[in-house]
């Protein structure tokens, strides 16, 4: 099985957003939302999952993210 680092996927999402949100956006003309055709798989979903924990723990890490009420959290997405 292959690993990827998630500084790898990052730099591929900031190489690819531009023209893949345009590609979104003229999809969307003739439909409101895109819905997905298949359920997710159990590997799937703990992938996604332990990637999404990756993100916020080191945007915790780097102060990007922070509490700012008791259920209210603020995310600085900029770099």
């Amino acid at each position: 099985m292959r690993s990827v680092k998630i500084t790898q996927i990052e730099d591929n999402i900031k190489r690819n957003r531009q023209k893949v949100n345009a590609a979104l956006r003229d999809a969307r003309v003739n439909q409101p939302r895109i819905r997905r055709k298949r359920p997710r798989s159990m590997d799937e979903r703990a992938a996604l999952t332990k990637i999404t924990k990756a993100t916020i723990e080191r945007a915790k890490r780097e102060g990007k993210m922070k509490m700012i009420g008791k259920r209210t959290m603020y995310y600085d997405y900029t770099e």
